[in-house]
């Protein structure tokens, strides 16, 4: 009876192995790398991209790691170049304050000054009720338009920029409402700190990079850290109107919610582990219940904001992902748990029209190739609304040089003319310059995100040179215009 037994289990699994194996072998076979390659290489074309790396996951394998186009002059991308993975870096804090409350040594809704004692805002007694929770959901009140920490002088250390917070102020009550805030994270990156008794980088290395073979990955603290640690870093661009300009990265705090240096090959593995209710090849880095509540949005609000993943799906596809914006490096990573497939996209170019139009077709195309369907390309690109742009701008400066040579014609036939008919055309000349000062505060009202003139400068490369270019000549002209028709219009003094 045991020798049947034995035998009829060793068939079982068996039969459960091939069974396995050929739903890996049947997903293999299903990923058309050629189709991936064509649809690659057309979108940089079009979305102007200079370089990227790609990885493909399904279930605990790794269907497709590779690189595209050039890291910087002459150096093609391979897995094994380095990005700046960004917001991405998030989902890393995230998971190391999920291993500290398996340890017991933190309590997600426990208030952040048990451990951070010192922690407080412009209003204290809110500071004294932002949970660890809230932080990780993005709901401690915390955000941009009362704390704008990118026009601030960047903080050096993660105690720092917890200090830096004493003069912050709240925006909603803890709890209440959503608002995305990097500051949330540097906060988190602290905690870890302090309950994890060593550096947030060291910890992270060698609680999560290390136990997930994540040999060239690394955190910093500050961009001016990468340099002597990347060996393989891929040179970082912006886009003016269409054309790549590499650029050195902006200076800043990253540590906690945008630090992380990584590749396609090492995402594949943390991907893996996210897909694999947190283990990794025999390693169990967060129980199954931890991995599921880092990718669960809090049930009390609406949002869909977990901690440190975003769960909403891609073309009905239900999906989790989180994308990653620095000045010069875009990232986008996506799970398919349906399927147990996942995406990770590094690039090492970053602006607002690619935000905009370039680099959600790439990831939405790629989750249609995974999920046997054809991508949807949309009818502008990149490149065609950049050619645009300097169009734009080159019809503009002409416009404006003729009305420039044209002034004193102008001020002649204007001179007796009523005053209240030329003001609208005085006005105009200064809407370009209202709208480059205005700019940080527009952007804060439509979208809750604060940024200085430097990083809208540069994520805009193409639209603010020409509104700069306009509102330059603008003001030379409309004071031209005042000038010249005070002076044709002052009375003139009568010699005797």
């Amino acid at each position: 009876m045991n020798a049947r037994l034995r035998t009829a289990f060793l068939l079982l699994g068996m039969l459960l192995l091939a069974a396995l194996h050929a739903r890996r072998s049947a997903a293999q076979a299903a990923l058309d790398i050629d189709a991936v390659d064509r649809f690659i290489a057309e979108q940089m074309r079009a979305q102007r991209i200079p370089g990227m790396a790609l990885a493909i996951i399904q279930g605990d394998q790794v269907l497709l790691s590779k690189g595209y186009g050039a890291a910087r002059a002459g150096q093609p991308v391979t897995p094994q170049t380095q990005f700046y993975i960004a917001s991405l870096s998030k989902s890393f804090t995230a998971t190391a304050v999920l291993q500290l409350v398996e340890a017991g040594k933190l309590d997600l809704d426990a208030p952040v000054q048990r451990y951070l004692p010192t922690f407080t805002l412009a209003d204290p007694a809110v500071a004294a009720q932002i949970t660890l929770r809230q932080l990780l959901n993005h709901t401690s009140g915390l955000g941009d338009a009362g704390y704008p920490e990118m026009r601030r002088p960047p903080a050096a250390t993660l105690e720092e920029r917890v200090a830096n917070l004493a003069a912050a102020r709240p925006i909603a009550a803890p709890g209440a409402e959503f608002h995305y805030m990097d500051a949330n994270y540097g906060i988190l990156a602290r905690v870890v700190e302090v309950a994890g008794g060593e550096p947030f980088s060291e910890y992270l290395q060698t609680h999560i990079f290390s136990p997930l073979q994540m040999a060239h990955t690394f955190n910093v603290i500050t961009p001016e850290e990468v340099a002597p640690r990347a060996e393989q870093m891929a040179q970082g661009h912006l886009l003016a109107y269409a054309l790549p300009i590499a650029s050195p990265e902006e200076r800043g705090i990253l540590g906690g919610s945008g630090g992380v240096v990584s590749t396609a090959e090492d995402m594949a593995h943390y991907l893996i582990m996210h897909n694999n209710q947190g283990r990794f090849q025999g390693v169990q880095l967060l129980t199954p219940e931890s991995a599921a509540l880092l990718h669960t949005p809090p049930t009390t609000l609406d949002s869909d904001y977990a901690m440190g993943w975003v769960a909403a799906p891609i073309d009905g596809t239900p999906a989790l992902q989180h994308n990653g914006i620095l000045s010069t490096f875009y990232a986008e990573m996506v799970l398919l748990p349906q399927s147990g497939q996942g995406v990770v996209l590094l690039y090492n170019i970053q602006s607002q029209l690619q935000d905009a139009l370039g680099f959600l077709p790439i990831k939405n195309g790629l989750v249609a190739l995974l999920t046997g369907r054809q991508p949807k390309t949309g009818p502008v690109s990149v490149w065609m609304v950049g050619v645009v742009l300097a169009l734009l701008t080159l019809l503009s400066v002409a416009l404006q040089i003729r009305a420039l040579l044209r002034l004193p014609r102008w001020i002649e036939r204007s001179a007796a003319r009523p005053l209240w008919r030329l003001m609208p055309g005085i006005l105009w000349a200064f809407v370009p310059a209202a709208l480059v000062i205005g700019m940080p505060a527009l952007v804060v009202r439509t979208s809750g995100r604060a940024f200085g003139y430097i990083t809208l400068f540069r994520a805009m490369l193409g639209l603010m040179l020409w509104l700069g270019l306009s509102a330059a000549l603008g003001v030379l002209i409309g004071s031209v215009r005042i000038v010249g028709l005070a002076r044709r219009r002052a009375p003139r003094r009568n010699p005797g």
